[in-house]
């Protein structure tokens, strides 16, 4: 009995560690608060949630969803993941409010202060 409860604690604590060692495992949602409607205004982003295997080399892509849209936008190319679009970027993987201004556009964010 206590062999399982060592197994069960120890297989818990790998668990545990391998999350908090991601570090990137949080969505993070954005607002434009110049958009009217509930679902205009948010923008949510999955950092790396998204692995991919090309040519070999494992490579980590955004999740985002907005407008009743969802993209998963990994080496360049935002791939619609309900219809055929896409859509290039050349952003850094780290600005979350230009992934926003990219795709949510319908509508577009007219904020001056703009996704925060």
């Amino acid at each position: 009995m206590r062999g399982i409860i060592r197994t069960v604690s120890v297989t818990s604590l790998i668990i545990a560690a391998t999350l908090l060692a991601a570090g990137n495992l949080f969505a993070r949602t954005l607002i434009c608060n110049n958009n009217e409607d509930h679902f205009s205004k948010r923008c949510t982003i999955h950092p790396y949630a998204v692995t991919k295997v090309v040519d070999g080399n494992v490579v980590k892509g955004h999740l985002i969803g907005c407008q009743f849209k969802s993209y998963t936008c990994i080496n360049g190319l935002c791939l619609d993941n309900y219809g055929p679009n896409q859509i290039n970027y050349s952003l850094s993987m780290h600005d979350h409010p230009g992934f926003c201004d990219l795709l949510c556009r319908n509508p577009m964010c007219t904020d001056p202060l703009g996704w925060q």
